[in-house]
């Protein structure tokens, strides 16, 4: 038996080698939720304060530097609540949640140059980071997507643009070991003649998890260039890569692919979704839209939905995830005037499908109904266990339980609120907000009916969000619904219409106008959004003394740049700030008993080998925190470690001595 000056040596040692994570309840980890539902329970936004929500921060950025994937919101183990955001120059930030004041940043790799794509300016000057990432709150770590050059040049045209996903440690933003990997040169499984060519496609979707794989879509650049779009996996597990590409096109009857990246024959059928990830119940399988294509393999006979279909153009789709992250197509629809929508570009895949709670939205042989809308103007209501096939509707038309006819086209997805009966919300373009609710026919089908809509109307411009609805601790009579618009910024509404069928609005500090399909993030109590001109804002409940506004930017305005040698070893540029920071908002604050407070010095630059993408240098840059007063306790912070364990090693230390 060990003796007790042995025991604890061991015991400490086994204490500190376990790291604790941990995710706070009002975190935003990704793109709302993972169903895609858009509702959001948990993030203590009190319908009574909202009204005197005010700017508590906004931060700028550097000139033409826009923010296409959306704020998340986290809390690292032991520390205060932070802000990660990614930005199409491929600039990557973590800010304290409270006060915007910068924590680290780093410049990835330079990103493409959207004058490389010969006149596509749907996100202008730069394509860097344009889907929202996901944050593994069991490794804190953030897994993005990013479209820079072949070899971290700072230019090459599209035949050398490059995918890579990254993976980061939110405490500092360093790679972790594995990564990035280069998703350009794989083929896809379902077509062998399909392959990943990074400079003419575009990655929009925001990023989920299933199996431990992070998925992605892919669409196109203004519908330029031989593109298809595609479904890509690749494993949190360093060293194993690319698991699965899935062509929307391909196979049988699909558009053969060719040498000439820009004939514009590649099949299309992009899957960006407005910028709404891929939805998922928690089984291992995600569903997902496509727009138009090409292919058009289904003629006038009508397809079940578990029967092969080579070309996805137009559908909603579900696939299987294997163990090893392998896509399988299970089900699908497609309307059965598909060929028009092709013939239009009336995407049916502006918006993801929404999968509603099915403890409020269910019916006879239906547990899980999902919801999608497109550029069509018609939003398709459908069991997610069986999706509906092509023409298997009676007299040919569609099997699926409802079919709505909105008042306009939609570019963007659907929202849904579960409390009070449930309900669900879209924004046709110019036209207002509407809410339908959830009900029964005659016969006890489940139907959707307008309850009620906004009094004004969105803009008539491309790139209004996907709603989003929060209660305060998921009570009923608190919910609001948050969209954000390109000309009016973020909007508010009490989710449920009054008795005159208004959707009655929320008074809201103007911030700018909404970035294209921004939706807004959620911490403890506050709200983040981003604007068109590349401001962030944060929206609490009680201002300081005077709004705090920052400008928050690498050195340069210019384009992002990496250094290259081909005699030297790369080096990866790393600083860092009091790294052992106790928590809450000082977390470069050290004080003693009634001393006052100290900040210190930054940390000397380190100089580490980057051998993850040959030839590149990456810059990481990291901003000295204002220190505010904490008071000494006696106990030193643990850097990631919970409270907790820094206690049970006190009370381990007391007890042997």
């Amino acid at each position: 038996m060990l003796s007790r000056p042995l025991i604890l040596p061991a015991l400490l040692l086994a204490l500190l080698s376990l790291q604790v994570y941990s995710l706070a309840p009002t975190d935003e980890i990704r793109d709302a939720d993972p169903a895609q539902a858009g509702y959001l329970p948990d993030h203590n936004i009190d319908p009574s304060l909202v009204p005197s929500f005010q700017i508590l921060w906004k931060n700028a950025h550097n000139v033409n530097e826009k923010f296409y994937a959306k704020p998340l919101v986290y809390t690292p183990a032991g520390q205060s609540q932070l802000v990660f955001l990614a930005s199409s120059m491929n600039i990557i930030r973590t800010v304290d949640a409270v006060t915007g004041t910068l924590i680290h940043e780093r410049t990835v790799q330079p990103p493409f140059l959207t004058s490389d794509l010969g006149g596509c300016n749907d996100i202008p000057n730069f394509i860097g980071i344009t889907g929202t990432p996901i944050i593994d709150p069991d490794t804190d770590t953030v897994y993005f997507f990013s479209k820079g050059y072949e070899g971290g040049a700072t230019s090459g045209g599209v035949a050398l643009g490059r995918y890579q996903l990254y993976a980061v440690d939110i405490n500092t933003l360093e790679d972790k070991p594995g990564f990035p990997v280069l998703i350009d040169g794989h083929h896809a499984d379902n077509d062998p003649q399909k392959f990943f060519v990074g400079g003419v496609i575009l990655q929009r979707t925001a990023l989920t998890v299933v199996n431990d794989v992070v998925i992605g879509g892919f669409g196109s650049n203004c519908d330029l260039f031989n593109y298809t779009g595609m479904i890509v996996g690749v494993s949190k597990t360093p060293g194993v890569g690319v698991t699965s590409i899935y062509a929307a096109e391909g196979g049988p009857g699909a558009t053969p692919e060719t040498d000439d990246l820009i004939d514009g024959n590649g099949g299309a059928a992009g899957i960006w979704q407005g910028g709404m990830g891929p939805s998922t119940d928690g089984s291992p399988r995600i569903f997902l839209t496509t727009g138009n294509g090409e292919g058009q393999v289904n003629g006038d006979a009508p397809a079940s939905g578990d029967s092969p279909l080579s070309t996805l153009d137009d559908v909603i789709a579900s696939f299987a995830v294997s163990p090893s992250g392998v896509f399988t197509l299970e089900d699908y629809f497609q309307p059965f005037d598909y060929r028009t929508l092709d013939d239009t570009n009336s995407d049916l895949g502006s918006g993801a499908l929404s999968l509603l709670d099915p403890t409020a939205f269910n019916g006879p042989g239906v547990t899980r109904i999902g919801i999608t809308c497109g550029k069509s103007g018609k939003a398709y209501v459908v069991n997610a266990d069986d999706l509906g096939g092509y023409k298997q509707g009676s007299g040919g038309i569609d099997n699926v339980l409802q079919t709505i006819t909105l008042s306009g086209p939609v570019w963007a997805g659907m929202g849904s609120y579960p409390l009070e009966g449930g309900y669900i919300y879209v924004t046709p373009l110019g036209q207002p907000t509407a809410a339908y609710k959830f009900g029964f026919d005659g016969s006890g089908n489940p139907l959707f009916t307008l309850a009620g809509q906004s009094e004004a109307s969105a803009a008539n411009l491309i790139g209004i969000g996907s709603p989003t609805i929060t209660t305060f601790k998921g009570e009923e009579g608190t919910g609001i619904l948050w969209v954000t618009d390109p000309i009016a910024g973020l909007k508010a509404f009490n989710a449920v219409p009054n008795s005159a069928g208004i959707l009655t609005p929320i008074t809201l500090p103007a911030t700018g106008a909404s970035n294209k399909f921004q939706r807004p993030a959620f911490g403890d109590g506050k709200v983040y959004v981003s604007d068109i001109d590349g401001n962030v804002y944060c929206l609490g409940p009680s201002a300081p003394s005077s709004t705090v506004s920052s400008t928050l930017s690498s050195t340069s305005s210019s384009t992002p740049s990496a250094t290259s040698s081909t005699s030297a070893l790369p080096i990866t540029q790393v600083s860092t700030v009091c790294p052992l920071a106790p928590a809450a908002s000082a977390p470069c604050s050290h004080t003693s008993p009634g001393s006052s407070p100290t900040a210190p010095p930054p940390s000397p630059l380190v100089f580490l080998p980057n051998s993850s993408l040959p030839g590149t240098a990456t810059t990481f840059k990291t901003a000295t925190l204002a220190p505010t007063p904490t008071p000494f306790t006696g106990v030193a912070a643990v850097s990631s470690y919970s409270g907790v364990g820094a206690a049970i090693v006190l009370l381990v230390m007391i007890a042997f001595f």
